[in-house]
C-alpha cells in the first residue's frame, strides 16, 4: 500500500511541477516577446529539453503518439500563422492561451488518474468507510 501512496504522491508532484514549469515558461515567453530573439531561443530550448527528458522515459508506442501529436500541433500553428498573417501574438493573448492549455492538460491528467484509480480500486458504494475498515 505504501508503494501506491508514494506513486500517487510522485504523480501529483510531477503534475504540479509540470504545471508550474509551464506557467514559468509562459511568463518567460511574455517577457521574451518584448526582449530579444536570444531570449526566445533560450525559452524554446528549455521547453525542448524538458520534452526530451520526459519522452525519453516513454515506451515506443507513446513516443509514436507524441510524434504524431507534435506533427498535428505544428501543422495547426503553421496554418494559424499563415491564416492570420501576423508576425507575433500579443503577450496577453499568449498568456491566456498558455493558461488555457495548462488547465486542459491538468484536467486531462486528473481524469487519467481518476480512471486509473477507479479501475485499480475495488468496487465501492461511494460511501466513505471508517478508517479501520478501509485500512484493514
Amino acid at each position: 500500500m505504501k508503494e501506491i501512496q508514494d506513486l500517487m504522491a510522485s504523480m501529483m508532484r510531477f503534475s504540479a511541477a509540470m504545471t508550474l514549469f509551464g506557467m514559468q515558461q509562459m511568463q518567460n515567453a511574455v517577457g521574451a516577446a518584448a526582449d530579444s530573439q536570444a531570449a526566445l531561443t533560450k525559452f524554446r530550448e528549455a521547453l525542448d529539453s524538458v520534452t526530451n527528458a520526459v519522452s525519453s522515459q516513454m515506451d515506443d508506442s507513446k513516443k509514436a503518439t507524441l510524434d504524431s501529436m507534435s506533427k498535428v500541433q505544428n501543422d495547426m500553428v503553421d496554418r494559424t500563422f499563415d491564416a492570420m498573417n501576423v508576425q507575433a501574438f500579443s503577450p496577453t493573448e499568449m498568456m491566456h492561451t498558455g493558461t488555457d492549455l495548462m488547465r486542459r492538460t491538468t484536467d486531462s491528467l486528473a481524469e487519467m488518474v481518476k480512471k486509473a484509480t477507479a479501475t485499480a480500486a475495488p468496487e465501492s458504494s461511494g460511501e466513505p468507510k471508517p478508517a479501520a475498515e478501509a485500512l484493514a
